[in-house]
């Protein structure tokens, strides 16, 4: 199951991406191929997910489940951010537990980030990933959503974070079925194959 979440300030605006305490989560979703839940600060009305209060325990309750039924949490970067954060700042007990259980977690980014250490320098953001792989790109950038939801797009950044977890759940299972996924050469623009395995 893709886990995202989105935030409501700027890691600038409280001194680093390491102050995962001080960052305020406004949007966490996830999907699992089939369903959406999304979880909002805010009330937002979606046809195309079930939508929950962001509370620590209404979502730790969510991935827990998921995890007693044997599944996983994938994520772009979730190692390093989304899942300290729901830790740190949402209080969010299953999210601290997750970090400390590698078998659980498939942090898409790491891995890639490692296996393309073969192929030179490459882009290994989800919106170049995606768009190289899939030919699909993201609903907005991750630094204008902090903004949108100050200005009270909170039904667009509940829609861009969902698409998100879509995104990356496609390409991890292009990278199931496939064994690669596809990015661009930082010094000449070219696309590269990059071998994957996701239970590396």
């Amino acid at each position: 199951m893709a886990l995202d979440i989105e935030t409501g300030n700027y890691s600038w605006e409280i001194g680093g991406w390491d102050k995962h305490s001080l960052f305020e989560p406004t949007v966490v979703a996830t999907w699992d191929g089939n369903d959406g839940h999304v979880f909002a600060k805010e009330d937002v009305e979606m046809v195309n997910a079930f939508v929950h209060p962001l509370h620590p325990r209404t979502l730790g309750d969510h991935l827990q489940k998921h995890l007693d039924n044997g599944g996983k949490i994938l994520g772009h970067n979730i190692r390093k951010f989304d899942l300290p954060v729901l830790n740190a700042a949402l209080d969010c007990w299953t999210a601290g537990e997750l970090i400390g259980k590698s078998d659980s977690i498939i942090d898409t980014k790491i891995l890639i980030d490692k296996a393309a250490l073969s192929v030179g320098k490459v882009h290994t953001t989800l919106d170049t990933l995606a768009r190289s792989t899939l030919d699909l790109s993201k609903s907005m950038q991750s630094s204008d959503a902090p903004a949108a939801w100050r200005e009270g797009k909170y039904l667009e950044v509940a829609d861009y974070c969902l698409k998100d977890c879509q995104l990356t759940y496609d390409l991890y299972k292009y990278g199931v079925d496939n064994g690669i996924v596809k990015s661009r050469n930082m010094e000449n623009g070219s696309i590269v194959e990059i071998e994957v395995d996701w239970n590396d």
